[in-house]
């Protein structure tokens, strides 16, 4: 069922949440992550992000859902090397490291020698 709001619904849910405890803006946010997971089964936040060799390396933290009780938790922060290879766009999975560049190229490395 799809429900839209109009703007006096809107505003009268809007003045509700001034009066709420933590417990039910605890249930209000666990409602909207839900729903906006509808929408984004992957979020994913950049904590950082710079350029290597022919692409972007960027140190990722993830969300998922956990599938024994639906929570959303956060993994990482794992470090992801985005390039442009044949015309299309690739990510590699770095990993936790303190040297992502040294990583890219040894991984980079072992795939040519292996391909």
């Amino acid at each position: 069922m799809c429900m839209h709001m109009d703007d006096q619904s809107l505003n009268h849910v809007i003045a509700s949440v001034a009066g709420m405890d933590d417990q039910e803006l605890d249930e209000l946010q666990d409602a909207i992550d839900r729903r906006r997971g509808v929408f984004k089964s992957k979020q994913s936040t950049v904590i950082e992000r710079r350029s290597y060799r022919n692409g972007v390396l960027q140190l990722e933290s993830r969300a998922y859902r956990r599938k024994k009780d639906g929570e959303l938790t956060q993994r990482g922060p794992y470090w992801y090397f985005h390039y442009r290879e044949g015309g299309k766009q690739r990510t590699l999975y770095v990993g936790k490291t303190d040297n992502p560049e040294a990583k890219v190229n040894e991984i980079m490395e072992g795939e040519t020698n292996h391909g």
